[in-house]
């Protein structure tokens, strides 16, 4: 008996809870309004639809923006092309040379592609920088391009510096 009073008082709550319904049109209405932006959502100004942005911050709050650091090698007199997204068909942004510092801020799955952030200021070679001892300086001064301390959450990079996509056989790292 106690049972057959519960399982009714259950179903009767449960009805309650589901007579408050959210109608799709109610809110349609006013999304169609803004002709121009019915969805509300705000896009990247000026960037490629294509482009895969370079994350910061994976490692947690309480590591760098980007835990690695690294430099190019291996290129045989060429440059190395820095790519919008994690593979060979994505569009060229920029190019880097022999030596250049970077920072490794995330990878793709296969681990063949590094995300990267760069000072193109940095034109301070591997042996150069073995011989003196210390790191090279940036020519505008701010050597960890902002992601050699911790950030708060996980996001897009957006500056000072550069950033891209590079095969991750020409990098070697130094540093994480």
């Amino acid at each position: 008996m106690i049972r057959k009073i519960l399982t009714i008082s259950a179903l009767s709550l449960a009805t309650l809870a589901c007579s408050e319904t959210t109608r799709v049109e109610d809110d349609l209405s006013e999304a169609q309004t803004d002709l121009v932006n019915p969805t509300g959502r705000e896009a990247r100004q000026g960037a490629d639809p294509a482009e895969k942005p370079v994350r910061i911050g994976e490692g947690g709050p309480r590591f760098d923006a980007c835990q690695a650091v690294g430099r190019v090698q291996g290129l045989r007199g060429g440059t190395l092309p820095v790519r919008i997204a994690p593979f060979d068909a994505a569009k060229q942004k920029a190019e880097i040379g022999e030596g250049q510092q970077l920072w490794i801020c995330t990878r793709s799955h296969d681990q063949q592609w590094f995300g990267i952030v760069y000072d193109d200021g940095v034109a301070e070679s591997i042996d150069d920088t073995e011989a003196n001892g210390s790191a090279p300086a940036a020519s505008n001064g701010s050597v960890d391009c902002g992601v050699s301390s911790p950030v708060r959450a996980k996001r897009n990079y957006d500056g000072p510096c550069k950033s891209g996509w590079v095969e991750s056989t020409y990098v070697k790292l130094v540093a994480g």
